[in-house]
């Protein structure tokens, strides 16, 4: 069994460094809100915007390792920051299941492996794939021992604000099996979490829209649903420098309202394919693996598949950033990430448990690398050079509707797949 366990680990370490090695980025300007992680990371705390200035612990590890090994500050750090979060991630997951599921335990790893996660560890000014891999640290050590993850949570905080949803599927859990003690525990590293980040939220420069961060959270959830589940961009004056300067048409904000300095909203565009691409998006994310949730709505099934507080809690994190994806932000495909261990733990799980003939087995996680890469070789064949970063978000319609075709037949093989399955064993 040990023998097992460390050599799965070994194992995706390596598979882990062959994807880093394989998919290397080349040096680029930090994009978006990555330059405010640079600066941070270069100790320029001025100007930084307030959405951004309390995801500091990506952007302080690169600074510490810059410095221990007297290297200059630059992309080629972040890139070992990157390479290390992937490699440590999927040492992680093949830790884990290794430890639950003991006969091969490897055929999850290419789960794992998706196209979305490489454009994350492609965007390497970005803290999203370094927040996954202390994640699946997070959920290791909760395995093991509750209270030693606690220290985590904190850290996850630090690193970005949604952890929220982390802590509050935490408290819902523990409050569900009556352990109040860890319960106040995990509230009170939230707690602490959220007073860090505030400390350097406080420092920061103002957002350019001129209103609180908890306003500016309330109001990107019906613009974000326009945007990605209806395709209706709206417009205000603060937004054109990422939306567009003529609106087709925009009313003046009344002076009572406190909105800062949004004074005109308006109507951009309709886009019509932006639904296909949240759709594209979810589907493809995981692979096929959504077609395995349901599994988890069986009474009888769920005791058996959660019957771990680690468990529980992935379960409800996972559905909960799961849902988020369109709400919080234009990016499904950047936040649809935060949504891995539905999937990649109980996901799996349920994998193991629901397909038991191993061909099949075998069969299913090769529909899922295909599901999951679909949309990225789709992008591939419509250009010239190889991925690069945000290549989910860069979907033209007709590739996007390629990919949507695509993904209908791979599913339904695999609900047919599932379907015999389940009849066999039943």
């Amino acid at each position: 069994m040990r023998r097992q366990i460390a050599g799965t680990t070994i194992f995706s370490s390596c598979l882990g460094l062959g994807l880093a090695y394989l998919f290397r980025p080349g040096a680029y300007p930090p994009l978006f809100e990555g330059l405010d992680y640079f600066h941070i990371a270069q100790g320029n705390t001025s100007g930084i915007e307030t959405y951004y200035a309390g995801r500091v612990l990506h952007p302080l590890v690169v600074r510490w390792i810059a410095g221990a090994f007297h290297e200059p500050l630059n992309w080629n750090v972040f890139w070992w920051v990157a390479i290390g979060s992937l490699v440590a991630l999927f040492a992680f997951m093949g830790l884990s299941y290794a430890l639950d599921h003991p006969v091969h335990p490897w055929i999850a790893l290419p789960l794992v492996a998706t196209a979305v996660l490489i454009e994350h560890y492609r965007d390497y000014y970005w803290h999203d794939l370094f927040y996954t891999a202390l994640c699946a640290a997070f959920f290791l050590v909760l395995r093991a021992n509750r209270w030693a993850s606690l220290p985590f949570l904190y850290l996850l905080y630090v690193t970005r604000e949604s952890t929220i949803v982390l802590v509050a599927a935490v408290v819902i859990a523990a409050a569900g099996e009556r352990a109040w003690k860890f319960c106040a525990g995990a509230t009170l590293a939230g707690f602490a979490g959220f007073q860090t980040t505030h400390y350097f939220v406080a420092r920061a420069a103002p957002s350019h829209h001129g209103i609180s961060m908890a306003l500016l959270d309330a109001l990107k959830i019906p613009y974000n649903i326009a945007y990605n589940i209806f395709g209706l961009e709206f417009w205000t004056n603060t937004s054109v420098d990422y939306v567009g300067e003529i609106p087709k048409w925009a009313v003046k904000v009344p002076a009572w309202l406190p909105l800062g300095n949004i004074h005109e909203v308006g109507f951009y565009a309709f886009v019509w394919h932006k639904p296909i691409e949240l759709l594209v998006v979810l589907a493809s994310a995981f692979g096929v693996l959504p077609l395995l949730i349901p599994f988890v709505f069986d009474l009888d099934q769920r005791r058996k598949i959660l019957n771990r507080i680690d468990l529980q809690i992935a379960f409800i994190y996972g559905m909960l950033a799961f849902l988020l994806t369109p709400l919080i932000g234009t990016v499904p495909a950047r936040y649809i990430l935060y949504a891995w261990p539905l999937f990649w733990i109980v996901g799996v799980r349920i994998l193991f448990r629901v397909v038991t003939d191993s061909r099949d087995r075998a069969e299913f996680v090769a529909l899922c690398v295909v599901a999951s890469w679909l949309p990225a070789i789709v992008w591939i064949e419509t250009r010239t050079e190889v991925i690069s970063p945000l290549f989910l978000v860069n979907l033209e319609p007709g590739a996007l509707l390629i990919s949507l075709v695509g993904l209908v037949v791979i599913y339904a093989r695999t609900f047919f797949l599932l379907r015999a399955q389940t009849a066999s064993t039943s």
